[in-house]
């Protein structure tokens, strides 16, 4: 299957990934409980899905968790206990099962090795959390009749209600297990049954993937985007805004085939940059089929996304800031030019130029990627490139972010408006910081 494309310059303008930065939005779904479900998380923002039918069975699984509001049964600090004494498997002859614990008791006696201690233990928490997953997993079977999750329900279930655990679950309220208990348990967990418990630890992973997706959705209320598979591509989102904002304003944007560039234009501060990241952020997370923050998204599939939002320069190569605009612009054409079906996000072409060599980069630039397959977002502070555009090219269509004076403040209401502005209120918010009279004084 082809992979989704993107680069690390996509991802940290959008602020993708991130483990330990508390405001990636990979952060703000990471509420697994187990190491194992955070790696599996990680590994999802890392490869979105490219089909249709992968991303809305994936978006079922997820609305039915959010719907049924389970929990797992353990902590972290359990969890590991367990995962500990199943990644060390027990000989697979009864005989020498039942000496190699004889033998570590005995060490325990005469020189207080722990190894027998921890073996106790170990098996003593793998019985009670075992014996809470079971009981999950009955309700969860109950619950997912006639959904997409139910075979899965089914085997797991099985599986913890099988003949070969029984003797378990007879011994999962006693407060003490005899010598004799402990050596037929271990022998079941960790040699008879090891393969297929080990093969539930990476369920319970999954599942805890499932659950903190849905506890953030339902939290944020979040909704789950619709795949299509459809030659003329498009993008669908009603009411979209960041995630990692709470309270944000949403806005409604398509764009289709007949026009597939939006060209953006609004003063700084109006929310130009904020909007494209959300765009983006939602077309992300819709290819993973994860929850987006909108009030509803429809889109077709696409091949990889894009961006220049945060272009730096480079003093080790010896590049300007305009050199590393004009090499990411380079990069992104040759993407372009390959034939994907890419969504492309330019902020601000060319910013570290002169404003005649912007606009004409922007329009020349502009005008061709139009020609060319692909969704492309483009935001601009020259109102002129984007007249010059309007009056020669059918396949943009314009939007832009309004400023509302109260005053000499500038206010920003945050929602799009149709046409392009020649709000430039710069020069009013210096005069508002008095950097000049600072300067004088």
């Amino acid at each position: 299957m082809k992979e989704f494309v993107t680069d690390k310059q996509t991802l940290d303008d959008l602020n993708i990934l991130g483990r330990y930065k508390t405001n990636s939005i990979f952060s703000l779904f990471n509420q697994t409980v187990t190491m194992g479900g955070s790696r599996l998380l990680e590994k999802m923002f890392q490869h979105p899905l490219t089909s249709s039918d992968a991303i809305n069975t994936r978006t079922e699984i997820f609305a039915f968790f959010e719907r049924i509001k389970v929990s797992l049964p353990f902590d972290a600090d359990d969890f590991e206990v367990v995962e500990n004494y199943l990644r060390s498997p027990q000989s697979g002859n009864r005989l020498v099962a039942a000496m190699n614990i004889t033998k570590s008791r005995l060490l325990n006696y005469l020189i207080n090795d722990k190894e027998y201690l921890v073996l106790q233990a170990g098996l003593h928490m793998t019985i009670e959390v075992l014996s809470r997953v079971k009981e999950l997993f009955a309700v969860i079977e109950k619950e997912s009749v006639n959904t997409i999750y139910h075979g899965k329900a089914v085997k797991l279930n099985s599986l913890l209600s099988g003949r070969h655990l029984y003797p378990l679950w007879q011994c999962a309220d006693q407060q003490q297990i005899t010598f004799k208990q402990i050596v037929k348990l271990d022998y079941v967990i960790r040699s008879l049954l090891n393969e297929q418990l080990n093969n539930l630890i990476r369920d319970l992973y999954e599942l805890d993937v499932y659950i903190a997706v849905s506890d953030v959705s339902r939290e944020r209320s979040f909704v789950y985007g619709k795949a299509e598979d459809r030659e003329d591509k498009f993008i669908d989102l009603k009411g979209v805004y960041h995630p990692c904002i709470p309270n944000a304003i949403g806005n409604d944007v398509y764009i289709g085939n007949e026009k597939n560039v939006f060209f953006l234009t609004g003063a700084n501060m109006a929310g130009k940059s904020t909007l494209m990241k959300s765009i983006a952020t939602s077309v992300y997370l819709g290819h993973m089929g994860f929850p987006v923050a909108a009030r509803e998204m429809t889109f077709s599939l696409h091949d990889g996304i894009y961006t220049s939002i945060n272009v730096p320069d480079n003093l080790a190569m010896g590049y300007s800031h305009f050199y590393a605009e004009v090499l990411r612009v380079k990069h992104v054409a040759e993407e372009v030019a390959s034939g994907k079906q890419l969504l492309i996000i330019f902020d601000e072409l060319f910013k570290g130029t002169n404003v005649k060599d912007a606009y004409d980069g922007t329009v020349s630039i502009v005008d061709a990627f139009s020609r060319k397959k692909g969704t492309f977002i483009i935001s601009t502070h020259i109102m002129e490139a984007g007249e010059t555009l309007r009056a020669s090219n059918k396949k943009l269509f314009f939007k832009y972010l309004p400023t509302i004076m109260a005053g000499h403040i500038p206010t920003y209401p945050y929602i799009l408006e149709d046409g392009i502005t020649d709000d430039r209120h710069g020069m009013i918010i210096i005069k508002n910081e008095g950097i000049l009279e600072i300067i004088n004084s």
